[in-house]
């Protein structure tokens, strides 16, 4: 081995501890800004009497927030729901649907003390990650839905900027976290390399992400979103997928909003719960690809992908 040779591998192991070490720095500063936040957040939970609702209204109908969480996540929800009732501008409801397994569970403290403040939790049938939105679209038909993740810490004005997007022009599915959609010769190119969304006009590569929160309007979908006989069976891993195909179904566009962050991440994750996360399933396994394809041929939407 040359004298040459071996400078350049020693530039390059260099090169390559630096990038472990920067990336150590960042987790290390991520961590400690999640940390104080959680401190923040524990503080208004056992001191604050406000309610995390309001009876104020912003339209003609109720803006709802749901979620769901499941069994081995149910004491950490509390932190996503805490940081949802101290918005600047708060929901008419907070609804958490846990699966009808848990109706003889006792529920945390935390959650219990939420719910004198205006904490609504609903049971119903276990269908995964879908019980954030549909028991929600069932039952509140006339209004307006937001959905959030139960692993998330929101921005303080992520319901005002949701809101405002949708009071101004209340036709389009309304989004702060999401891809475009990537095709090539009229196909899904891999999901993974989708690039990020930035812009903030409505169109139908607009890919809506669930965890940055996404407000669906009153009668957004037909109902063929409740066909559980087939999201079950052909996407049951990937409520966005169903959601954006039902969105194309009833020709509904998508339209992201100004966040904070570019990318639209306004949100902080709880990383100690990641490892059960579905993105895991999806991505770790190319699922995302396997669901996409059967949905958008099973509904025939590959066209109503062409952008005019």
């Amino acid at each position: 081995m040359t004298p040459l040779i071996k400078k350049i591998e020693a530039a390059i192991k260099k090169i390559d501890n630096l990038d472990r070490l920067y990336a150590d720095i960042a987790l290390v500063y991520t961590n400690s800004i999640y940390n104080s936040r959680v401190i923040q957040l524990n503080d208004y939970l056992l001191h604050c009497c406000e309610s995390g609702v309001t009876d104020t209204h912003y339209c003609d109908h109720e803006i709802i927030v749901s979620l769901t969480t499941y069994e081995p996540r149910l004491y950490e929800t509390y932190l996503a729901i805490e940081s949802i009732m101290q918005q600047t501008v708060k929901a008419n409801r907070i609804i958490l649907w846990l699966p009808d397994s848990l109706k003889t569970t006792t529920l945390p403290n935390t959650l219990q003390l939420q719910m004198k403040r205006g904490l609504e939790v609903r049971y119903c049938k276990d269908i995964r990650s879908y019980k954030k939105l549909i028991p929600a679209l069932r039952s509140y038909p006339d209004d307006a839905i937001i959905t959030i993740d139960d692993d998330a810490i929101y921005h303080i004005d992520l319901i005002e900027k949701l809101v405002n997007s949708y009071i101004k022009d209340p036709q389009f599915i309304y989004f702060n976290r999401g891809r475009r959609i990537n095709l090539q010769d009229g196909k899904f190119l891999p999901y993974l390399g989708w690039k990020k969304c930035f812009d903030m006009e409505a169109s139908v590569l607009n890919f809506p992400t669930g965890v940055g929160g996404i407000l669906y309007p009153p009668h957004i979908f037909s109902d063929e979103v409740f066909n559980e006989s087939v999201f079950m069976n052909i996407c049951p891993f990937s409520d966005d997928i169903w959601f954006k195909a039902m969105a194309l179904y009833n020709d509904k566009l998508c339209k992201k909003v100004y966040t904070h962050n570019r990318s639209g991440n306004d949100y902080l994750e709880n990383l100690s719960v990641q490892n059960c996360a579905l993105h895991h399933i999806n991505h770790g396994q190319q699922q995302n690809d396997i669901q996409l394809k059967d949905v958008f041929e099973k509904y025939d939407l590959y066209e109503k992908l062409i952008v005019m």
